[in-house]
């Protein structure tokens, strides 16, 4: 072994071991949602029975539990080959306000209203386990791809109050292949509403616990009690009344999601907002300052730590 007597210095040692294998791009982070959203399309036939999605366990394994884990393995390999589980599943800052936990709390409620209405006797355990099992995987999948990459390649370009829009439009939009797979147009648009709704809670939930495993959780959750319902309630029973008032009060749930998650990321873009301004004030070399000027922290800037790389463009 040669020795070469030239010093190492700890400090570039530790900025290489950082770099991740492909810097963070608007592109790549679309790319998976692209690639998803054409499989879909090409896979789907208008004579399928949507609304029977989930019903039987036949169902449950066909449609859940083997595509949506075929679908989150694959995105795994992905996000392992593109170095990024770091970025899109952690966020180094907590997101603010606090209130806004309320919005992820009472979508726990909603879930937890809705177990007594589920026929646990209709059909048989394993139904459930396998359905969970189910959800799961399309929580991992979905969060990671919406609420993890897309944030990360939309940061990139867009200021968060952006990333915020985008994510929960596009999460929203992507249910518009539910009408190739049988479902009404009518059902498929108060889907697109829902869903996009609904995002906007999933986008708080990851920025209050700088994680994406209570979004996953909650989405799991969430879908868990919708099938279940569907599946076991009885036509003409009061549960079905039970059940329609509980969408009512999760819609106003939605609502509010809106609401924090617009606040959340606002928030989130004070730093660059105030940075912005400070550079507008024309600059008098003639006048001696008489205090120093104002420095805007960017603690809070969430595209400078996590989706920045060491060595990349900003």
């Amino acid at each position: 072994m040669v020795q070469t007597g030239m010093p190492v210095d700890p400090t570039t040692t530790r900025r290489r071991r950082r770099r991740w294998p492909v810097p963070p791009s608007l592109l790549v982070g679309l790319a998976p949602l692209v690639l998803f959203a054409a499989v879909s399309a090409w896979r789907a036939r208008p004579s399928d029975d949507y609304p029977s999605l989930g019903l039987t366990v036949d169902s449950v394994v066909s449609a859940l539990v083997v595509p949506e884990g075929i679908a989150a393995l694959v995105l795994a390999v992905i996000v392992t080959g593109l170095g990024w589980w770091r970025i899109a599943t952690v966020d180094t800052t907590r997101g603010r306000p606090r209130w806004a936990w309320i919005a992820p709390v009472l979508i726990v409620v909603v879930c937890l209203v809705r177990l007594p209405l589920v026929g646990w006797g209709a059909l048989p355990w394993h139904y459930f386990a396998l359905l969970a099992l189910g959800v799961l995987f399309v929580g991992v999948f979905e969060e990671l791809m919406t609420r993890g990459v897309l944030l990360v390649g939309l940061r990139r370009r867009l200021p968060e109050f952006g990333v915020w829009i985008v994510s929960c439009v596009l999460f929203g939009l992507l249910h518009l292949l539910n009408a190739l797979a049988g479902a009404g147009i009518g059902t498929t648009v108060v889907q697109v509403v829902f869903a996009a709704s609904f995002g906007s809670t999933l986008y708080v939930a990851r920025r209050l616990s700088r994680g994406l495993l209570l979004p996953v959780l909650l989405h799991a959750f969430w879908d868990f009690g919708s099938i279940a319902v569907s599946a076991t309630v009885r036509r003409g029973s009061g549960d079905l009344v039970a059940a329609g008032g509980i969408g009512l009060f999760a819609f106003a749930v939605l609502a509010f999601g809106i609401v924090a998650g617009g606040m959340v990321a606002w928030r989130d873009d004070r730093p660059r907002r105030l940075r912005r301004r400070w550079r507008e004030v024309p600059r008098n070399p003639e006048a001696e300052p008489l205090r120093a000027p104002e420095v805007v922290p960017a603690w809070n800037d969430l595209r400078t730590p996590t989706d920045t790389p060491a060595g990349s463009p900003g």
